[in-house]
């Protein structure tokens, strides 16, 4: 409570008569995130919210790095009426793709840009990268904790080039110190639930004096230990589930398809991943299917051709594998892309539409986390048909 008084004296004293309604946000977000559990997570993006309509900005968010700076998640996001949400697209993305973004934040620069299009060239990268959110302007500020960079808050427009106030710069920085202490602290509780989850399963088949051990060497592990190397969020999941919970994500998009044939095997085995990736790699596959599809009915278009357009999914299990094979029957996979389609960068999309990273970071889950494997051939109907195999046997230590 201390220091939350004290960060309020040094905001009103820097603050401008001018800024007196940044001021008041300031107020609200102490107040309202002075006493934040994991319960209460959902205060976060209320408050970005808040800075999203002070500022006039068509999406707010926070990432957080992980596996020392090898990882970067969109952990928290809040976004204008009518602007896409990113937030389940933008997880477990690798940051060596990113490497003038992150040599700006690590220098702990605020990164002002008011025309996306005028980015540096050694920035074409990221430059690619926010034209496919379709991103005009924006600020991104770091958030460190104690010398350790642990983030980055960000606020864009996607309606027009923004020449930002300073006093939109201003509250931003105010707001990565607040947040720095923040997340500081729901990472700590987040590791005392987890260890006491654990040690409430053991104690049951443990005198108390293996129990005592077993605690204090969980404490001692736990002081030495970095968060964000730890496996975060590992649960044993449903396949059927996550891919309808996509389908609901991508709900809208998905009204190009007249027919969606749905082959889920019944009775299949939970696998141990994390719900988010799978999600991921499931959703930039069908987000290819569905820029196909589009590309397919706008040539049928213009040709007065009929068009009907069909997408089949399946999941069954095979020696050792849960198998989730997606086919549709858009314009298929040229020779080229069947040998590159999973290579970073390459892209047969226009300039400023495609990254080429979708696919490349679905690939990279697949196999270099879960030892599974994804092969792209064509479909029974000449489209495109990915087939993703995951092994039914995981174990939590190789995840992380």
């Amino acid at each position: 409570m201390k220091k939350n008084i004290q960060l309020q004296k040094r905001i009103k004293k820097e603050c401008s008569e001018g800024s007196k309604a940044f001021f008041e946000v300031l107020s609200k977000f102490t107040t309202k995130l002075n006493g934040i559990t994991v319960e209460k997570e959902y205060l976060i993006e209320e408050c970005l919210g808040e800075i999203g309509r002070r500022t006039d900005a068509s999406r707010v968010y926070v990432f957080l790095f992980r596996n020392d700076l090898e990882y970067m998640d969109n952990a928290y996001e809040w976004c204008e009426k009518g602007v896409s949400a990113e937030k389940h697209n933008l997880q477990n993305l690798r940051t060596e793709l990113c490497l003038w973004w992150m040599e700006k934040l690590k220098a702990n620069e605020m990164i002002v840009i008011e025309d996306v299009e005028e980015m540096p060239e050694e920035a074409e990268v990221e430059k690619e990268i926010l034209l496919e959110q379709g991103i005009k302007s924006l600020i991104t500020l770091p958030i460190f904790h104690k010398d350790h960079l642990i983030g980055y808050i960000g606020i864009d427009n996607t309606f027009q080039n923004k020449k930002w106030s300073i006093e939109s710069q201003f509250l931003l920085k105010l707001i990565s110190e607040i947040f720095s202490e923040i997340f500081e602290k729901l990472k700590q509780e987040k590791q005392l639930q987890y260890m006491n989850k654990e040690l409430s399963s053991r104690e049951k088949n443990l005198d108390s004096f293996e129990l005592r051990s077993i605690q204090q060497e969980e404490m001692r592990q736990y002081s030495q230990s970095n968060p964000f190397s730890q496996a975060i969020g590992v649960n044993k999941i449903d396949i059927n589930e996550t891919i309808e919970y996509v389908f609901n994500t991508l709900n809208c998009d998905m009204k190009i398809f007249d027919k969606v044939e749905l082959n889920f095997s019944k009775d299949l085995p939970s696998i141990l991943c994390n719900r988010i990736e799978i999600s991921q790699v499931i959703m930039n596959i069908l987000k290819n299917a569905i820029y196909e599809i589009n590309k397919k009915t706008a040539l049928f278009s213009e040709q007065k051709k009929a068009v009907y357009n069909s997408l089949q999914i399946a999941t069954y299990q095979d020696e050792g594998y849960l198998i989730c094979e997606i086919e549709d029957n858009g314009r298929g996979l040229c020779d080229e892309a069947k040998c590159k389609v999973f290579e970073p960068f390459f892209t047969t999309k226009e300039i400023g539409v495609g990254t080429g990273l979708g696919l490349a970071v679905a690939y990279d889950i697949i196999t270099n986390k879960y030892n599974g494997e994804i092969i792209a051939e064509d479909s029974q109907w000449q489209g495109a048909k990915f087939t993703i195999k995951l092994p039914l046997t995981q174990s939590s230590e190789s995840l992380i």
